[in-house]
């Protein structure tokens, strides 16, 4: 190129391109479209603002984001340099990890399909590219390193005098850049600047001017260095078990179908600086028998499943505290009523958009105090992104590989994410079913943008089990819901599971009966669904309990307690001072307070009553399950598809070479309204309301009452336009 020649431009670039290649380009840079930029000088400068060039370069590889690096360090922001000058850098800074001259070449076509590469024979890059990489980045070795592993940096730093440390520290600190007048060649070798210089910890950018190299500023920092992972990492994934991912995820049902029964009687308060206390915690993980990392886990999806909501709950709470509850919204009930595989579709893809980290919870904030449950230091920005980069690259890796192929795939993203995160989803996709000794079908459905539900195959629920001798109840498959409701009400789950074993205890069926069921009906549950006949001991284990229980009664007559044991009676008249309990009769005390309060209170201190009816009937005392709205998000932004792309495309070119069209000189009424017969596209010239001269390619519908309905090519939309601010009429050829 002649020194004279002028510097080459994107506009330019742009105006020599294909429609093709400026479909890719819209197609790659999204938000340079919306809104429909007037002409190429438009689109040229939105694509070269710095918030659409970071959006571009994250979704850089590192062989792409290296070969741009390369064209910058040898003057590719200032004047355009040749693909075999950048293939030249790159093989004297990588040597034998190079890539091929193919490689490269296909990088530069990458670079040049997001523009930010521009030219042919010679590029250039797109102002505000380098700009938009985070401060500091390098991935390539620096021209002059001594090929110092970071070991052997590491080393010499370590070795350092105090003095020099220092000074290296000072220089981290304030940018990386330092002036000093020992940096020229002739500076005294016994001064610290230029023992540095010749150690390689410091680099020499002219004789006033030195530079903290990348590596040693990463090992100043205490961060790691990210290597130079310019070549793919071969594919080692296997298929993950799809039965394993399956059972782990029907048990993630089952216990979201607890918490949620659990917060519909008793919703959980909120603090007020937000979160859920660790009282709460403590007792919802005590009624549960949820470990810490269970409960958490459970109530992070459930929130971002829409399933749990933080809000005023109705009916509220009897002893309401006037503030906000966790509780389950309605959309909770539409879940219970679902099948298996839609119950776990939900949680599924409830899971795959959390910003919820459940493993943050108790953790040390940046103020130094413990963080809560659903607390605003509990979310993490971006959290949905990271893990959809990870189960992407654990498709194609295993998770020995997963560094390596997430610093080739997402360099900058990889380079911001801390490995205990990464620890935490791999085990929460785990969790979840997603991954199972690799990326389950499901899971994979959600890195392909599928819906999971169309791969889920839950077996077919079973309504028959068999009750052993030693109280154990071994089920083949998945319980129907109402099944599966009544066995967690009266057994314990001791192996879970596509086939699980269940165990009948004192302590599970006393719950039962707590819970308003009777003998009789537990009795007939069992007899109805097991395969084979019902062992004597379990019916005497029912029989034991049932005479132990519920020999305290009460009905609801505002309210009355009646016992055939007058002792017991006076026991509990004794113990429910509270809510006004009197004896009446040997046999028969009332209170003034509702049976709920009373039958609450007396199981508290110890006693076991049952509510009855008028008959003698058992009753479900039970208050209706709280509920707070759910939550609906807005309509997602609609996707930028081939016929938006190609209006656009069509509708920059027209008003990019509107001087091909046809300016009338006829009246602005008299065209428009040939134009709504002809049914002629036209480019409308006129003022807004802010007195800014805009252009807009539409298709007139009407003309009357001095306004004009015209379609817009690009969107489709309908908009009005006043006549009287039209101020040309360019009729399209």
């Amino acid at each position: 190129m002649k020194k004279d020649s002028p510097v080459p431009t994107l506009k330019g670039w742009l105006d020599t391109q294909s429609d093709d290649q400026l479909s890719v380009i819209l197609r790659n840079r999204p938000d340079a479209v919306l809104p429909l930029p007037p002409n190429l000088g438009s689109l040229a400068a939105r694509l070269q603002l710095r918030a659409s060039a970071v959006r571009a370069v994250l979704k850089l590889n590192a062989l792409e984001l290296a070969v741009l690096e390369a064209a910058a360090n040898i003057g590719g922001e200032l004047h355009p340099v040749s693909a075999p000058e950048v293939v030249e850098y790159l093989r004297a800074t990588l040597k034998d990890d190079a890539p091929s001259e193919a490689q490269i070449d296909a990088a530069i076509i990458t670079l040049k399909n997001y523009a930010l590469l521009f030219g042919d024979e010679q590029v250039m890059i797109a102002q505000e590219t380098m700009a938009a990489l985070p401060a500091f980045w390098r991935l390539l070795p620096e021209v002059g390193d001594r090929g110092q592993s970071e070991k052997e940096v590491r080393e010499s730093v370590e070795k350092l005098s105090e003095r020099h440390r220092k000074l290296l520290d000072t220089l981290a600190a304030s940018g990386g850049f330092g002036l000093t007048r020992d940096a020229g060649p002739n500076a005294d070798p016994t001064r610290p600047v230029p023992q540095l210089l010749a150690a390689g910890l410091l680099a020499r950018v002219d004789e006033q001017t030195v530079r903290l190299p990348a590596m040693v500023r990463h090992i100043i920092e205490g961060r790691e260095q990210l290597p130079a992972q310019v070549k793919e990492v071969t594919p080692s994934a296997v298929p993950g078990s799809d039965d394993a991912g399956l059972a782990a995820g029907l048990e993630v049902v089952r216990h979201m179908r607890l918490l949620i029964d659990a917060l519909s009687l008793v919703p959980a308060p909120t603090l007020k600086s937000s979160g859920v206390g660790v009282r709460v915690v403590s007792r919802l993980k005590k009624e549960l028998g949820f470990d810490d990392t269970e409960l958490f886990r459970l109530v992070c999806l459930g929130t971002d499943a829409r399933l749990l909501r933080i809000g005023v709950p109705d009916p509220l709470p009897a002893d309401d505290n006037g503030g906000d509850y966790l509780a389950p919204t309605e959309l909770a009930d539409e879940w219970l009523d679902a099948d298996l595989n839609q119950q776990l579709a939900t949680l599924m893809t409830g899971w795959w958009e959390q910003t919820w980290a459940a493993w943050l919870v108790g953790e040390a904030d940046e103020k130094d105090k413990p963080i809560h449950l659903l607390s605003y230091s509990n979310n993490i920005d971006g959290l949905e992104d990271t893990r959809a980069k990870i189960m992407a690259s654990l498709t194609r890796v295993t998770p020995e590989d997963l560094h390596a192929d997430l610093a080739f795939h997402y360099p900058l993203a990889a380079s911001r994410m801390k490995p205990e995160t990464i620890t935490h989803l791999i085990e929460e996709a785990k969790w979840i079913g997603a991954y199972a000794d690799g990326v389950t079908a499901p899971g994979r459905a959600l890195v392909e943008g599928a819906q999971p539900e169309d791969v889920i195959s839950a077996p077919t629920p079973v309504e028959t089990f068999h009750v052993q001798g030693d109280f154990t109840i071994m089920v083949p498959g998945p319980l129907t819901p109402t099944m599966q409701k009544m066995m967690d009400s009266i057994a314990t789950l001791e192996s879970p599971g596509l086939a699980s074993v269940y165990r009948l205890s004192e302590k599970s069926i006393r719950h039962a009966l707590d819970v308003g069921l009777t003998t009789p009906e537990i009795l007939e549950f069992l007899k109805d669904h097991s395969m084979t006949e019902l062992p004597q001991s379990v019916g005497y284990l029912l029989s034991d309990i049932a005479r132990k229980h519920g020999t305290l009664r009460g009905g609801p007559a505002l309210c009355y307690i009646r016992s055939d044991d007058p002792a017991l009676l006076h026991s509990a008249v004794e113990a429910g001072a509270d809510v006004a309990l009197r004896q009446i009769a040997p046999t028969v005390a009332i209170a003034q307070a509702p049976l709920l309060k009373v039958i609450t209170l007396l199981r508290n201190a110890g006693f076991q009553p049952v509510a009855e009816d008028g008959e003698g009937a058992s009753l479900n005392i039970a208050p209706s399950p709280a509920r707070v709205p759910v939550y609906i998000p807005g309509p997602p932004v609609p996707a930028l598809d081939e016929g938006r792309i190609a209006a656009a495309v069509k509708a920059i070119r027209r008003e990019n070479s509107a001087s091909k069209g046809t300016v009338s000189t006829q009246p602005t009424l008299a065209v428009l309204q040939a134009a709504v017969r002809g049914q002629k596209t036209v480019t409308l010239g006129f003022v807004d309301k802010q007195g800014v001269a805009v252009h807009r390619i539409v298709k007139p519908l009407t003309v009357n009452a001095g306004q004009v309905d015209a379609v817009d090519e690009a969107t489709g939309a309908v908009h009005r336009f006043m006549l009287h601010r039209i101020t040309e009429v360019i009729v399209d050829n």
